[in-house]
Parts: C-alpha cells; structure tokens; sequence
C-alpha cells in the first residue's frame, strides 16, 4: 500500500524515517513508524507508535496500546 501523503508528513515532522502499513486496526488503516541508520538498520526506539488513519484523520497511539495492536 502506498503511505498516504499525511501520515508520510506526520512521521517526517515527528522524526521518523521508515513508515510502514501493517493492515487494518480498529476499523483504521495502521502504520508503524521507526528510524532506519544510514546503513538501512533498524535502530530501537523503545515501544511502538502506531498511527490509526480513517481517510480523514490521524490518530497516534503509543507504548503498551500501540503494542496490542501489533
């Protein structure tokens, strides 16, 4: 799936390099979001971020929830 413009926007202002579509959560498209290093390796960020994206609005969930949902 193709990253939608406002989720790609989102992660770039927040500071993330790699998004990622992981399919439908709660009825919303879900993305995980994470920082890949200059040689393409995933560098740890702790627990995850998930944005929940209904075609209008994006929703941000973080820690322990965002884990459930993966």
């Amino acid at each position: 799936m193709k990253i939608p413009k406002i989720i790609q926007e989102k992660a770039d202002k927040e500071g993330w390099n790699s998004v990622g579509f992981i399919g439908k959560r709660r009825g919303k498209d879900a993305f995980d979001v994470g920082y890949v290093d200059e040689n393409g390796e995933a560098v740890p960020t702790g627990l995850p971020v998930i944005y929940l994206f209904d075609g209008k609005t994006v929703e941000t969930v973080y820690g322990e929830e965002a884990l459930e949902l993966l």
